[in-house]
């Protein structure tokens, strides 16, 4: 039997791309978004704050929510050496890199620490606004419940090294 494949390199550049890719585009959206641009009809880039969850939720506990992405970044982390495969791999670094890519705004953008406002730029008139990291936690999760369903399990066996 073969050893099982490592997830960690996977999903450790998955993390970083996702976060680089969101904060450049957020970068662009605070330095080029003057205006609303159309895209298709009911998409505009638009610049947005988001002190609230996904979709302009829980507005007002941006201290909570940044604690919860906290815990959650960390536990990702500290979780790492132990995903199996790559699969879980980019699954760990999409939501990963999407949690820490709207930490990033929530705890250095104003109006202060830890209590920051996400920057959105997508707005889809007749759902919500969101961001790149809002992509990739979404399609992470959309891909963890599909290798749920089909029994992929994301941690080694009972080896105790794996756990």
């Amino acid at each position: 039997m073969t050893a099982p494949v490592p997830g960690w390199p996977v999903l450790a550049a998955t993390a970083a791309a996702v976060v680089l890719v969101d904060q450049a585009g957020k970068v662009l959206a605070l330095t080029a978004l003057v205006d609303p641009i159309p895209v298709l009809p009911g998409v505009t880039l638009e610049l947005s704050f988001n002190t609230g969850a996904a979709f302009s939720m829980g507005t007002g506990l941006t201290p909570l929510i940044t604690l919860v992405a906290s815990v959650v970044v960390l536990w990702i982390v500290a979780s790492a050496r132990r995903i199996v495969g790559r699969t879980w791999g980019v699954v760990a670094g999409l939501v990963g890199g999407g949690a820490a890519g709207n930490l990033v705004d929530r705890l250095f953008r104003p109006p202060g620490f830890a209590r920051g406002a996400v920057v959105d730029y997508i707005d889809v008139s007749w759902f919500a606004a969101f961001n790149l990291a809002d992509v990739a936690i979404v399609c992470g999760a959309a891909l963890a419940a599909l290798l749920v369903w089909r029994g992929v399990p994301a941690f080694g066996g009972n080896d105790p090294a794996r756990r």
